[in-house]
């Protein structure tokens, strides 16, 4: 990993894209009175050096049937022949699963899914999650409000 050196236009510019990406290049140069040409061109520095790696958007789950957030904890078997990071990618691909990090700690992988119930993330859970090789023991914590994702 290279630490790329960011003065503070491009970190105006990048605080401008973290806070909505999809407003106009136009937009952001008027906001932080820069020429366009310069914000155009800085992000497009920022992109070939990978400080900038994909334009995303955030959902609002709940509009698309999926109200219900939590965090499963998960611990690797120690007698497990399957690696962690092997077991993290299986994990990424379950439904409802829209996040997999592999941690430090107590637990080895935490776990973010977006679902329509608890029933559904107890099914996903028990049936699935506890039933994958390598998978000891989880613990799931339900999210009652996101302050900021």
């Amino acid at each position: 990993m290279n630490e790329v050196q960011l003065d503070d236009r491009d970190l105006r510019i990048l605080k401008e894209l973290a806070d909505d990406s999809s407003q106009s290049i136009t937009s952001i140069a008027d906001k932080l009175k820069m020429p366009r040409t310069t914000v155009q061109e800085r992000i497009k520095r920022l992109r070939t050096l990978g400080v900038i790696t994909k334009f995303t958007v955030q959902l609002d789950y709940s509009k698309l049937g999926k109200p219900v957030t939590a965090f499963i904890l998960v611990s690797v078997g120690m007698g497990s022949n399957i690696p962690q990071k092997v077991l993290a990618q299986e994990i990424a691909k379950l439904p409802d699963v829209v996040e997999v990090h592999i941690i430090a700690g107590e637990w080895d992988i935490i776990v973010k899914v977006r679902s329509d119930s608890m029933q559904t993330i107890g099914s996903l859970v028990v049936d699935k999650l506890r039933s994958m090789d390598g998978v000891a023991r989880t613990v799931t914590c339900v999210s009652f409000q996101a302050i900021k994702e």
